[in-house]
């Protein structure tokens, strides 16, 4: 008598997303405890990145710019164009229309400019 039989097989391995998304690959939490380390990438894997993913604060020189990726894709991020503070949109938004200047710094926003 012959069987059919189907198998499943689950590997540990996470090429898929490495291949995928090398930031991801990168993220690590310190063995041991729950202390998160910065992810620090090559020119290599910031260029293979969607620019739309990528916020840039883009300071004056001598200082050099930063990247940040947001760790939540479904939670929208605005960064003020002067003081580049990161804030959830929705409440950037409500706070921009109720006082007409960044929360953080005081810049007026210039309505033309939105």
């Amino acid at each position: 008598m012959h069987l059919d039989a189907q198998s499943l097989r689950l590997d540990d391995s996470t090429d898929l997303t490495e291949d995928d998304d090398p930031f991801t690959a990168k993220l690590s939490f310190e063995q041991g405890g729950s202390e998160f380390v910065p992810v620090v990438v090559n020119r290599a894997v910031l260029q293979s990145m969607s620019r739309r993913d990528v916020l840039i604060k883009r300071w004056p020189k001598p200082l050099r710019w930063q990247y940040y990726r947001s760790l939540l894709p479904d939670a929208s991020i605005t960064m003020c164009p002067s003081c580049f503070q990161m804030f959830h949109t929705e409440d950037y938004e409500l706070l921009v229309l109720q006082h007409n200047c960044c929360p953080f710094c005081r810049r007026r926003i210039d309505e033309s400019s939105q």
